[in-house]
């Protein structure tokens, strides 16, 4: 018995397409649910990816930075005497690095504020008010007022916007702040208020008072001493590299080098979140094209039996008949796949500028360093992940139908019709 050819790609192509436009409507409807599903999907995953960038460059430039080093043990106990010793050499140190564009110093302590009877816990955040704008956003979210200018004759304070409401009091009020010494005294010194900090996030809205660094440390009785420095590189995605370069640098047993994403665990689970969304877009992917591709190709192959019947009388390998029957469910699907993230990337383009407004759940959204207005934002990962998951969803699906067609026994069928 002759050998039946093989037949190329090409040849399987056309069959897939020929066999797929014999029942239009049938396909032109799967096709339009794909499309649909994989639009949605795609303007979902803009949308999340959109958030989510916002939430951490929010998070990094408004508080933490990309990477904090301070003395090991300080971020636990709050102990202005595990300070940073020689904070000039170590600036000149972490400067030299690749990917450090900025470094500001910090100096943490806390404290009370008080006006008159009234006092309130604070965060006291000393800050030097030239090199602080380099690694954060905190000078862009005065609501009222000034920054802090570089006049250290004058004993100028920032407050949060709801922890100057708690107080009452208005710019150009003074108000006595109070707080420890690493010797253990306590110490006050009167600050006038000179702006309002307004970032929408309560952690600092409701707790910090920002003042100008060599006042804290005269006033503090520190010296030059820092307990922090700010550290911002070109890209949030190589700290774990920066922070592993940092580690061979500074030794262990004195330094701690943290990332923004260690600094804070609400950040930390709503990247755990966002995995987990994704792992659901990939369900929805797969839940979705198995259904349309077994209910379509089943109809398919029931209407076509004949002919498949024939195909194997004649010759046509069982192998063949697999190949023709999955190339058709990958080609119907893919196509679906394809025109669909093209229409979810022209409505992603369409709101990137404008963003879609969510101001009625602002209080919500600012809780999370979230602006009211997301941006989708297009990613190659989440690209790659919608289509790569609908090609494999594709082909699982096509399996079985592509199986029930080298199961057919062409006298049967063919007795029968």
């Amino acid at each position: 018995m002759d050998r039946v050819p093989r037949l190329g790609l090409r040849r399987y192509f056309l069959f897939g397409v020929r066999n797929l436009m014999r029942n239009p409507r049938r396909s032109a409807i799967t096709l339009l649910v794909t499309v649909f599903g994989v639009a949605a999907l795609t303007f979902l995953g803009a949308l999340k990816d959109g958030w989510l960038q916002e939430m951490q460059d929010n998070f990094i430039l408004t508080q933490s930075g990309d990477l904090r080093i301070h003395a090991r043990g300080f971020e636990q106990t709050r102990d202005l005497n595990l300070h940073l010793k020689q904070p000039k050499a170590l600036t000149e140190r972490v400067r030299s690095l690749e990917g450090v564009t900025a470094l500001a110093p910090r100096l943490r302590s806390s404290g009370l504020a008080s006006i008159s009877a009234t006092s309130v816990g604070v965060e006291i955040i000393a800050v030097d008010p030239e090199r602080e704008p380099g690694v954060s956003r905190l000078h862009e979210h005065i609501a009222a007022g000034g920054w802090l200018r570089t006049d250290y004759k004058r004993r100028e304070l920032i407050l949060g916007a709801d922890l100057a409401r708690n107080l009452g009091v208005q710019l150009r009020d003074r108000i006595v702040l109070m707080a420890q010494t690493p010797q253990g005294g306590m110490v006050s010194e009167v600050f006038c208020l000179r702006g309002i900090l307004k970032t929408g996030a309560p952690q600092i809205d409701k707790r910090f008072a920002l003042v100008a660094l060599p006042i804290a440390q005269q006033w503090l009785e520190m010296g030059d001493a820092i307990t922090d420095l700010v550290i911002r590189t070109d890209n949030h995605f190589i700290v774990d590299i920066l922070q592993g370069r940092l580690t061979g640098l500074l030794p262990a047993a004195d330094y701690e080098i943290m990332t923004w994403l260690e600094l804070d665990p609400m950040v930390s689970q709503w990247l755990r979140f966002s995995a987990a969304y994704s792992l659901v877009i990939i369900l929805v992917v797969v839940a979705l094209v198995l259904a349309e591709i077994l209910n379509t190709m089943l109809m398919a192959l029931h209407e076509r039996s004949r002919e498949l019947a024939v195909m194997e009388a004649i010759g046509t390998q069982g192998s063949q008949l697999f190949r023709m029957v999955l190339l058709e469910s990958v080609l119907l699907i893919l196509g679906g796949a394809v025109i669909g993230y093209a229409a979810g990337a022209l409505t992603v383009l369409a709101f990137s500028e404008t963003g879609i407004d969510l101001t009625r759940f602002a209080n919500a959204f600012e809780f999370f360093y979230m602006n009211p207005v997301i941006r989708p934002r297009l990613t190659l990962d989440m690209g790659i992940l919608i289509l790569a998951s609908t090609l494999v969803a594709a082909a699982i699906g096509g399996i079985y139908p592509a199986w029930k067609a080298t199961r057919i026994d062409p006298a049967h069928v063919l007795r029968r019709t």
